[in-house]
């Protein structure tokens, strides 16, 4: 007859979580130094936080494809969206987040993790395995906390497509660009803001971000947003150091070129940055 002791033996040396992982002290470490470097103190946390998150998570990976996944993932965290964003596709162009997974199917896998637990699996009857795209399939990653397809009047009928007017079949059609991908005139134009901007970081997470400006800026608009630039670094607190210095994404995302000076204090201005008026007065940022 078999025992508590090896019931609970052999329930313990199946699971794929663990309790703990290795924190380093002193060693030189370049991905804390790139975190710190962009996103300060917040960088540093989600990285931690992120570890602890896949110690618990069975198998040693995170999904982030369903919304409630991703939530979470903010939530433990604490960071905003476009944050987590950026700092998740800077571990995956580093190597620290498997890149392919991460990409395609927005699923977080650290392996140098795994190896830091070498020891605690091998007193373990299995170690967790690195899950395959394969395994994913069906995903498409277009934008983060991607939401479930609704579902059709009649359960496995595709939607009808409507037919197009005849007059339209000779029509030419516009090509279709890339989801969060800039034309050659915007591109032109994030090329003037992204130099004048102080902190050139994450430019591609930029790029995204001024793509879902809306409406798309024309010239006069990037002027006002340049502009705007010019005026934050002038009043606004954050600006005078660069590890505060929002990233040109989170700055652009939080519509910072609508942040209005006049009198002395900053605040929002609902016109859009159509309407921003720098001015000379010096304000309190708490």
């Amino acid at each position: 007859m078999t025992s508590r002791k090896e019931v609970r033996d052999l329930g313990r040396s199946n699971r794929q979580t663990a309790d703990y992982f290795p924190h380093y002290v002193g060693e030189k470490s370049r991905t804390k130094f790139i975190l710190e470097k962009n996103w300060g103190n917040d960088g540093y946390a989600f990285w931690f936080k992120l570890l602890e998150l896949l110690c618990a998570a069975d198998g040693q990976y995170y999904d982030c494809w369903d919304k409630m996944g991703w939530e979470y993932l903010l939530a433990v965290t604490g960071v905003t969206a476009e944050t987590a964003e950026a700092i998740l596709n800077t571990l995956a162009s580093m190597g620290k987040v498997d890149k392919e997974l991460w990409e395609s199917c927005r699923v977080i896998w650290v392996q140098s993790l795994l190896e830091n637990l070498r020891q605690l699996y091998s007193k373990r009857t299995a170690a967790p395995t690195k899950p395959s795209v394969d395994n994913f399939p069906g995903r498409r990653v277009e934008s983060p906390a991607q939401e479930p397809a609704a579902a059709t009047e009649a359960e496995g009928t595709p939607p009808a497509v409507p037919e197009p007017a005849p007059e339209e079949h000779d029509k030419p059609k516009a090509p279709r660009r890339k989801a969060g991908s800039l034309s050659a005139e915007q591109a032109e134009r994030f090329d003037r803001f992204y130099a004048a901007y102080p902190k050139k970081v994450d430019r591609a997470t930029a790029e995204r971000a001024w793509a879902k400006i809306n409406p798309e800026p024309d010239d006069a608009a990037t002027d006002r947003i340049i502009a705007a630039v010019e005026a934050a670094k002038k009043y606004d607190s954050r600006f005078r150091e660069r590890q505060f210095t929002p990233n040109p994404a989170s700055w652009l995302n939080a519509k910072g070129y609508m942040n209005d000076y006049t009198g002395g204090e900053q605040r929002g201005n609902d016109d859009g940055y159509a309407g921003f008026t720098p001015s000379g007065g010096f304000g309190s940022f708490g």
